[in-house]
């Protein structure tokens, strides 16, 4: 970069050197240099000399920068644009497809858009078959589609395609590490501590300091790492950390999900200083966010965040995160209705149960702390006999069909209802399809 940077001034086609200059913006932004890169690209947009293939890579670096900020209405009318004007660029940059499909992937995960994820991923698959480097393009698109998996709650899925994409991008350091850090944050939301600990590792290796503008995703991927390992308080101080991070540099779109993750780990109510010396919880930041991010993603995560302590409410939010298919956001939320519904009586509480089960009937195994919590862990006699009573089996038959006494019988059926929160054979069943296999 330094190179193109002393270069381009002896350059004396005005063309050409806003050519030269679109890619140096493009690696300053990659770089986190934001300020210079969009001030530089809003000059290329703003020349009447630049050609369409300079103007169209600049506005790939303000699109970016506009998603990150979380002004997703404006990045999403640049990429429109952008694409629009593929006849005109194609042919001279093709390679200019993968600053596009970065820019649009950017403002459509911190959207929480996982439709128009879909949407993109067939198309540009398509179109990258003529842009240079089809390798590198369609390990992003697939690590794109492992982010969208993992929001719909298919963990599973999520760490298939992101191990695809790293065996994909063996090859190349721009994006294997954004890859294996997604694919340690998918096996930390299936509880494989082993798999996502060393996939971070792999993270660290592969990362390229020249793609520091991915650290977000990577940094967000090392504090689920660590609740996943059992040390929730390093998560959160990670998370809270990488919080001021990017409030310092105003990616408010980031920010807005990483205060979502404090909320799933019941820090709603956590002050939080920042360095200029103003102190907020997390749910009053994300109310502030929620003025400023566009779409409706970030206004229902500080919903969710006023609502933590209010289980009714909690399982209304976790409705309205299942209606827009963001099932990881969904599931966390029914539990924490759950845990705040345990102590009360009445159809609320039987309610929230079923209502985790059905979400997790739609998932794969997931494992945050939230569902721990909502989940507590039932010996192997225990679930045995739950299983049977909640079938309908009187504690009588379940005595002679495991040859123990009726006392025994009911004993452990107490024991179950404590951990579970529920006093019914009814209210036993919806509890039960709430609990993940053994």
């Amino acid at each position: 970069m330094d190179e193109l940077a002393k270069d381009a001034p002896t350059v004396d086609d005005p063309g050409f050197r806003s050519r030269v200059h679109s890619f140096e913006a493009t690696m300053r932004l990659h770089r986190l240099e934001v300020a210079e890169a969009c001030r530089m690209s809003q000059s290329i947009v703003d020349s009447p000399a630049a050609p369409v293939s300079a103007r169209s890579l600049a506005e790939c670096v303000l699109a970016h920068a506009h998603a990150a900020r979380g002004q997703l209405a404006t990045s999403e009318r640049i990429t429109d644009q952008v694409q629009a004007d593929a006849p005109l660029w194609r042919a001279e940059m093709p390679y200019l497809q993968l600053a596009l499909e970065l820019a649009r992937g950017t403002r459509l995960a911190i959207g929480g858009n996982v439709d128009g994820i879909d949407a993109i991923v067939a198309d540009e698959f398509a179109d990258l078959a003529d842009a240079g480097d089809f390798r590198l393009g369609s390990g992003y698109l697939s690590v794109l589609r492992a982010q969208a998996a993992r929001l719909r709650g298919r963990s599973a899925e999520a760490l298939r395609g992101s191990l695809q994409a790293c065996a994909v991008l063996a090859g190349s350091r721009v994006f294997a590490g954004l890859a294996h850090a997604e694919r340690a944050h998918a096996a930390a939301l299936l509880g494989d501590a082993d798999e996502a600990q060393a996939a971070m590792a792999d993270s660290d290796q592969t990362h390229r300091p020249g793609m520091a503008i991915l650290y977000p995703w990577r940094e967000q991927a090392r504090a689920w790492v660590a609740a996943c390992g059992g040390d929730v308080e390093q998560a959160i101080t990670a998370l809270v950390a990488l919080a001021g991070r990017l409030r310092g540099d105003g990616f408010a779109g980031h920010e807005s999900l990483i205060l979502h993750d404090l909320v799933r780990l019941g820090c709603a109510t956590l002050p939080i200083g920042w360095p200029d010396g103003e102190a907020q919880t997390v749910a009053e930041r994300l109310a502030e966010l929620a003025t400023v991010v566009d779409g409706p993603l970030t206004a229902l995560m500080a919903r969710h965040a006023a609502a933590a302590s209010d289980g009714a409410e909690l399982l209304a939010v976790a409705d309205a995160f299942a209606d827009r298919g963001l099932l990881l956001f969904a599931a966390d939320a029914a539990a924490m209705a759950v845990v705040r519904l345990r102590a009360t009586t009445g159809a609320e509480r039987s309610e929230a149960s079923a209502g985790l089960g059905d979400l997790l009937a739609r998932c794969d195994a997931l494992s945050t702390p939230a569902l721990r919590a909502a989940r507590p862990a039932l010996t192997d006699r225990e679930r045995q006999i739950a299983r049977l009573a909640a079938a309908g089996l009187a504690s009588k038959q379940i005595a002679d069909q495991l040859f123990l006494s009726t006392r025994t019988i009911e004993n452990h059926l107490q024991r179950v209802y404590g951990k579970l929160g529920v006093t019914s054979r009814s209210e036993l069943a919806h509890a039960l399809r709430a609990l993940p296999e053994q």
